[in-house]
């Protein structure tokens, strides 16, 4: 029997990284066009966004699901490649994306896997990301990524908000825009009962920033307004000398995720650092109001664009949760508001993200 010709299939693997599901897409789609990872990353937000709403929108998905597509790199010191797709669409780098990442390929082969310690280089639409692993018989157990740079653009900024008053937050940059507001500050505790409150404040702060923004990246240039904020809880000191801080992470609109996300941890230790409240080397542990946990440390100093920059790096443990097939029938009315033509091949000529590369790297030879 013939297969019909408006059938696509997608290979997905889906990763817990803190909770949060990351669905990591390893063939299926084709090749974006563009000499840089953050090309292919402006053409699916400009034209082939109905891949990223369809994998974060039900029946298929839900809005808290992060998504990676890999694909060739770029840059000649970089394996692989990756795009961030979430739901504020596109960031140009996400920590817990690229632990999920990392252990998608190295599990699926398509980096090879080395027992114990195993360094990657991989590229993220913000650049090249090194991360390292600790593997065991054929399992990622745990998995570094180096940040990107992240540094604060504007400290004690207020907004007026409805029904809030004046709201003071600092604004950092951590592979995106980073609203950064204390907790206690606007009538909340970093806890589960409290995640609903927090979204519609986090929601009403986000669009009160957004209407009267005005900063551009030092260096990529117009990046888009803030889409995230974190809630800050206090630091603690433990026992140990390492720090934890109660942290939630919200994605406009409409999220507050499981994990406290590498962006946002990563961006905690920037303003912690520019208030001088951490050093280099000082673990510092951020708990989501799910409970789940990320562990964060400043490596160095850098500079981005004049700005004092924290090098970060973020560990978290990633475990594997399903590895599947979906087919696709483009010509289905509920699919038709996606428009997958362009993006999705056929079957027959589903490359994974390995067999590209490779492909790319015989016909440049």
């Amino acid at each position: 029997m013939r297969a019909k010709a408006s059938l696509r299939q997608l290979r997905l693997v889906d990763v817990d990284v803190g909770g949060d599901v990351h669905r990591v897409v390893m063939g299926g789609v084709a090749p974006c066009p563009g000499p840089t990872v953050r090309d292919s990353m402006d053409y699916l937000e400009s034209r082939a966004d109905g891949l990223r709403r369809l994998l974060i929108s039900e029946p298929f998905g839900y809005d808290s699901m992060c998504v990676d597509l890999v694909m060739p790199a770029c840059l000649p010191e970089a394996q692989l490649g990756y795009v961030i797709m979430e739901v504020m669409g596109y960031p140009f780098y996400s920590g817990s994306n690229t632990i999920a990442t990392a252990a998608a390929v190295l599990e699926a082969g398509l980096i090879p896997m080395e027992e114990g310690e195993q360094s990657l280089c991989l590229e993220a639409p913000a650049g090249l990301t090194r991360v390292r692993t600790r593997n065991r018989d054929g399992v990622v157990e745990s998995v570094t990524a180096q940040g990107s740079p992240a540094f604060i653009q504007a400290r004690e900024e207020s907004v007026t908000v409805p029904g809030l008053g004046t709201v003071r937050y600092d604004l950092a940059w951590s592979g995106g825009y980073y609203i950064m507001v204390d907790a206690a500050s606007v009538g909340h505790r970093v806890v589960a009962a409290e995640i609903n409150a927090m979204i519609l404040t986090a929601d009403r702060i986000v669009n009160a920033v957004q209407r009267e923004f005005r900063y551009r990246h030092p260096e990529l240039g117009a990046v888009g307004p803030p889409r995230f904020l974190h809630f800050m809880g206090p630091v603690e000191r433990r026992a140990d000398g390492g720090l934890w801080a109660a942290s939630a992470t919200y994605g406009h609109p409409g999220v507050i995720w499981r994990c406290p996300t590498g962006t946002g941890t990563s961006a905690r230790l920037a303003l912690m650092a520019a208030r001088g409240e951490i050093t280099p080397g000082v673990p510092l542990e951020t708990v989501s109001p799910a409970g789940n946990v990320f562990t964060g440390v400043i490596n160095g100093y850098s500079s981005v664009g004049g700005h004092q920059a924290v090098d970060t790096a973020i560990t978290a443990r990633p475990y594997p949760v399903a590895n599947m097939d979906m087919t696709i029938d483009i010509d289905a009315p509920m699919m038709r508001p996606y428009q997958l033509h362009h993006i999705l091949i056929t079957p027959g000529n589903a490359l994974t993200a390995a067999g590209r590369r490779d492909q790319n790297r015989r016909s440049s030879s």
